[in-house]
């Protein structure tokens, strides 16, 4: 693996084209990802805690749903906000450590400009990234889920 991917201990198997309506069926469903587009490019942020570039994304909060947890983790995290998001599928990851698989709803979105950004208590940066640029550290996963975006 190339040393500036990481994975969390998650190994990316597929991003499946499944309806919207269907995605509660999926066990075990976690947190839902927001894959952003600003001037032909994505919006990544760097996460402190994880000391890693990454795509918006994190847990629901009880009686969220998937959509509304992509858009509020993205405005927490990037302090950009798109509510017209689109759901684009289920990203299938497998635990290497246990053997357990989760599901995590993807939703992508456009913006023509980026809003003024705040540092936060997780985020220290975004930036508008094209996938080749070297960044340093940046989520295996997550680059895998931008390569189905393109």
């Amino acid at each position: 693996m190339n040393p500036n991917f990481t994975n969390n201990h998650y190994e990316y198997m597929d991003l499946l084209p499944v309806d919207e309506g269907e995605i509660e069926k999926y066990k075990k469903l976690a947190g839902s990802f927001a894959v952003i587009t600003c001037e032909g490019k994505f919006l990544i942020c760097y996460n402190k805690w994880r000391n890693q570039w990454e795509l918006p994304a994190g847990k629901r909060e009880h009686g969220e749903t998937p959509k509304e947890c992509a858009i509020r983790e993205l405005y927490e995290e990037t302090g950009q906000r798109v509510d017209n998001l689109k759901f684009k599928g289920l990203l299938k990851l497998i635990n290497r450590t246990n053997g357990e698989l989760k599901f995590n709803p993807v939703y992508y979105g456009e913006l023509e400009s980026l809003q003024p950004f705040h540092e936060n208590e997780e985020t220290s940066d975004i930036m508008l990234w094209d996938t080749e640029e070297e960044i340093g550290y940046f989520d295996l996963i997550d680059l895998q889920v931008l390569k189905k975006m393109k």
